[in-house]
Order: C-alpha cells, then structure tokens, then sequence
C-alpha cells in the first residue's frame, strides 16, 4: 500500500546533496514545479544526464486512511541534474512508480496497467507488474501477466533485469515474496532466488552490485513497509536457503522471521488478517531500506534507528537518515531531516551501461509461444518412472474484484481462479513438446495414466509471443542444463497443440463440468429425498454454490492460503488423495462411468475443487443457475 496513489501524502521531494559527507546542504531538483504531492523512488539515467521519479499529486492526506482517497495515481517523471526539463512521462488511471532506465535506453518499472487485485486482506489492493515504455513514456506495456503484485526491478550486469514478485498460488500468502528475472522483452521469465525459501520472508529493493555477480537487497517482512536487514545474493552458491545469503547487517535480524518475539495472528472479523500490534513493536530495532551498492563492502542506504513496524500500525514520519555504510559495522551519517524520512540515495552520475539482449522471439509467430520438456522425470521431488502420460494445462486467472473471497470462487480460502486450457501428451522418454498461448500465466499438471495429478505446479509461467522455452525437467534444478547429444522424442515432431478439457472446464463451471454426471450417475440414489447415507448430491443451489458442491469438496483435499509448504509433494493434493477417486475407479455399487464423466470428476479435484470460473458476480449468479458465461473478466 505505500507505493498507490490513493494514500499519497503531501510532502518531500527530489533532493541533490551537493556535498555528501561534508555538508547536509541540499538543493531540490522540482522545486516550485509541481504541486503539492509526493515523490518516490529516484533512479539516474546511466548517461547520468536525467533523474527519474514517480510523483503523485496530493494536496491533503486521505480523509479515509483505509480506502484511500481514489483517484490519485503516481506518474513517471524526469528532470535534469541542474533542475531543468521536468517533464510528465506517463498518465492515465494508473499508478507507475519505480523506474529505471533499461541498456537500449527504454525505461522499466511496476505499474497497474496490468489490471486485476491481489486476492488475500480487505479493502483490496491493485495488482501491478513490471512494465515497460519508450524513453519519452510512450507506448507503456505490461511485460508480465503474472496475477499478483512484483517490485523493485532492476538490471543486472548481464542486462537481464531482477525483480520481486508475490508468488502464492494455492498457498500461504506471506512467505513468497522472492526475486525473479527476465529478459527485457519479457521472455525467459523464471526464479532468481528464493521460491522455496521461507527466511527471509521476502526480499526487496535488489541492485547488481558493480564488478560482481551478487545483488545486494532489503531482507523484509510481509506485514511492513519495505525495508530491514541488507543481504547480498549470490546464486553460484544455489538458489534457496540461507546458504547463498550474506548478512551484510547482521545487527538486523530478518524481521518477522527471525523476530525475537513471533507476531501473534488473528482475525477480529471474518476474511481481515491483523497482526498483533504489541508482537509487531518487538520487530528488529533498527532497519535499512533502499541499500545502493558501491561495492560489495560499501553502499549508500537509509537507516533507521527505530525499529521497523508491523502493519497496521505506521512507522515514525522522520525514520530515516541517509547513510554512507560498510559491512564491518561502520555507518557515516550524510543527510539526515528531523521532519521527513530521507531514502533511496542514489549517486547522480554516469555509470557503465549494461550489454543490451537481443531479442529471440520469433515475429511471425503470433499471439503463441512453445515448451520443450526435456524429461518431466527429472523433478524434484521425484516422479514415479513411466507414470506421466500427459500435462494438464491450466490458465491462473487474475482476480477482477478488490478483497479476499469477494466473491470466492470456491471452498479453499483466497484462492486463485483457474480454467482448464488443454492437454498435451508426454513422450515415452518423459518429453513433451507444445505450444501455449502466449502472454497467459500457467501452470501445469502431471497426468499418469487415468488422468489422475500426479504432481500439480502452485506457481506461474508465461511466454511472449514468439518465444521457445526449454525445460530440463519438472521442478528440475535451477543450475541443470540440457544434456548435450541426448535424443528427446518430442523435438522429432511438430509441437503438440492443446486438446480441450471437458466442456465446463474452460471457463470452469462445477454445475456444467461435475453436476451432468451426478444427474446421470448419482441422484437416483442420492437426491434431495431419503438420500443415501443422507448425502443429497442434487444441484439444487445451496448458499454460495449448490448442494452437491458443499457435500463433495470438502473430502478432496486441496491447497489455498494456509498451505505453508513452499515445494508441491506429489499426491498431496487434488483427485490422488480423495476417496472419492477410489470410488470412481474401484467401484461403487453398480455406478459405471465412461471416460468422459471419469475426466469431468478427476479434473474438478485437480484443479482445486473450484466452483465458479469467473470473480464477477453476476456471471457467478449465471454460473450458479449453470447458464454459460463468455469467460473471466481478465486474462
């Protein structure tokens, strides 16, 4: 919530400190140039010759503190070292805020323009996702799909760019805030560091660290602002756990989890997550924010002496100073304001331009993108040899509607919508080779035989248009490369197009995917009169969704935000695990099932038990009355 317009606040600005460590002089660089607002986030051009920032304008504080006040949103902005050329870069009912210029001098930075909401907390916030425009700000466009919120990019030496994004698909909402990388095209979208990682909690604020391979960043809590203890990451070292992690600050422990005293939770009121403010006061006593390596010993950041404060509670107005810091304990006061925080020092002059990717997308492709998978075996966990058959392709819908379960989609809490776009068959090899469409996030599901989930994928991919992917496997490890001169057997074809799920799984419709077969197979024994076992299992509805529903979900176990495990299990979710999947297959009474009713059922389990296809009301009344619906409102 500190990066959206509508909690802006007036105050601040764009400050040079003319002599850093000899006088706290500063000259404002917009002053009288703008109206009253407030700035975030200054990057430098690598020419050294423009000064980026987001600016929201804001005459007052919000009068509703909860809600916001809407309509203000941050727009880019540049203006020149002597305070010159200040021009407005973007517009429109957005908020875009943490730019940086890219090597072909293009700008990057998070913006709203994505649309959707991120799916836990009330009163609900704007999903916003890396983003990308001309120099000038023109022709904005979202580079990500991804569903839920991503921070803070920035390029890497190689001129690949680093970023944080909130990855929680079908499980626990705060752990999962780690770093990503791209190309600047947005193709080859993947982990950085940290998807399985649960200390520190997130990880914010990365910047390449001059002449090495690491990337210093902010270790930080979920429930708070973005700031406290300075890490650098080194992914030659692996990509989870603290191994590749130095505490560059370790008078800071990892807030909220290395906390001396953990954060007691509860929720006075039904879908509101609070923290316990007395918990949330015994947080690390001092906190670092927006670290600036100059070196891997030496950076720029801002410090606070006090400590960093959980949500709901606001930290204090004048937090943070300026520091000149090192990582054997020494911090060289710069600049510091009584009345205001002062953060993200950068250094205002040129620097070394990273090498510009060339983009490998294929023009002619369309609105498409291909997978190869080398061999879905090499996973981890382990799948059991010859049991994969094919992958389920599924499409993780943004949430078009602000707060959790507003409306829900079905029983497992603030969970993500989902449809089923198809099938592709896996090689006897474990290879498999298909085309996607692109720009879509997905995630994919390991078929065996029956068309059972072996192992489910409770994250998301996406491809540009044009672009080819090769994986080494399923959750293969991040360092594996393909093996050289092995022969894949799905390469020695045209890549697999999707074949469609059965009718209701695209848009996902639990009365027109499940309730067809309960009508032929089930009520004759189990309807709304004298049921047998007294499970009625009609469509009649019942609540939010029908009486079937309420009866069947609750016996397939399924993943949503109190899932805390970061790595999927195989068998721990979905059809696998459900008795009723034994009764399917293994007989009950008379019943006889055809494949088609076997798919309908296996996939409702699969794809997490989900009632309804869509997060708007309305088409959940025309979905509940088991009408069709044209599809989500967002893609």
């Amino acid at each position: 919530t500190q990066y959206y317009g509508r909690y802006a606040r007036p105050g601040g600005g764009i400050y040079v400190l003319e002599r850093p460590g000899v006088a706290m002089d500063c000259r404002e660089l917009a002053a009288a140039k703008l109206p009253a607002g407030n700035y975030m986030h200054p990057s430098v051009t690598y020419d050294g010759k423009r000064v980026l920032f987001a600016f929201c304008q804001a005459d007052a504080p919000p009068a509703n503190s909860v809600q916001g006040q809407h309509g203000r949103w941050y727009h880019l902005y540049e203006v020149r070292p002597d305070g010159t050329g200040l021009r407005q870069l973007t517009d429109g009912g957005f908020d875009d805020f943490a730019p940086r210029e890219l090597p072909d001098r293009r700008l990057v930075f998070s913006s709203t323009r994505r649309g959707g909401w991120h799916r836990c907390g009330n009163p609900g916030c704007e999903t916003y996702t890396i983003t990308t425009c001309e120099a000038d700000g023109a022709n904005p466009r979202p580079l990500s799909v991804h569903e839920t919120n991503e921070w803070d990019p920035a390029v890497l030496s190689d001129g690949r760019l680093v970023y944080t994004r909130w990855d929680y698909v079908d499980r626990h909402p705060v752990f999962f805030e780690q770093l990503w990388s791209m190309h600047p095209d947005g193709s080859r979208q993947g982990i950085y560091f940290g998807n399985n990682t649960f200390n520190p909690v997130g990880i914010w604020e990365p910047q390449a660290v001059p002449g090495s391979p690491k990337v210093m960043a902010v270790a930080g809590a979920h429930h708070a602002m973005t700031a406290g203890s300075v890490i650098l990451v080194d992914v030659r070292r692996g990509v989870d756990g603290l191994a590749p992690l130095t505490r560059v600050t370790p008078e800071v422990p990892f807030p909220e989890s290395e906390a001396p005293v953990a954060p007691v939770w509860y929720s006075p009121q039904p879908g509101v997550e609070r923290v316990d403010t007395e918990a949330a006061r015994r947080w690390p006593g001092s906190c670092y924010k927006s670290p600036w390596p100059l070196s891997e010993d030496v950076f720029l950041a801002a410090w606070s002496y006090q400590p960093l404060v959980g949500e709901p509670q606001a930290n204090a107005p004048a937090q943070f100073g300026l520091y000149l810091v090192d990582r054997y304990g020494n911090r060289e006061l710069l600049h510091r304001d009584p009345r205001i925080s002062s953060v993200w020092p950068v250094p205002l002059r040129p620097r070394e331009r990273p090498p510009v990717l060339p983009s490998l997308l294929d023009p002619g492709a369309g609105e498409y993108g291909v997978y190869v998978l080398e061999n879905v075996y090499e996973a981890a966990p382990s799948l059991p040899e010859g049991a994969v058959m094919a992958l389920r392709i599924v499409q993780v819908l943004p949430k078009s509607t602000p707060g959790i379960d507003n409306p829900p989609v079905g029983l497992p809490r603030g969970a993500p919508g989902k449809q089923v776009l198809g099938t592709v068959p896996v090689e006897s090899d474990g290879s498999a080779h298909f085309r996607v469409p692109a720009r879509v996030e997905l995630a994919f599901q390991a078929l065996d035989e029956r068309g059972v989930a072996l192992q489910t994928m409770r994250s998301g991919a996406m491809l540009q248009p044009g672009e080819k992917v090769t994986c080494v496997g399923c959750h293969d490890p991040r360092t594996a490369t393909p093996r050289r001169g092995k022969r894949v057997a799905a390469l020695g074809r045209a890549p697999s197009t999707l074949a469609p799920g059965p009718d209701g799984s695209r848009p996902l419709s639990y009365p027109l995917l499940v309730q067809p077969v309960l009508d032929r197979a089930c009520v004759s024994c189990h309807g709304a009169a004298d049921p047998a076992g007294g499970i009625p299992l009609t469509g009649q509805p019942e609540g939010h969704y029908t009486v079937s529903y309420n009866r069947l979900a609750p016996l397939v176990p399924f993943s949503d935000q109190g899932n805390a495990e970061s790595l999927s299990r195989p068998g721990r979710f979905g059809a696998q695990r459900s008795p009723l999947t034994r009764l399917l297959f293994g007989g009950h009474h008379d019943v006889k099932l055809n494949r088609d009713e076997l798919d309908r059922l296996v996939t409702w389990m699969d794809v997490n038990v989900l009632f309804y296809g869509t997060f708007d009301p309305a088409d959940q009344a025309r979905q509940l009355r088991a009408e069709r619906i044209a599809g989500p409102g967002l893609e």
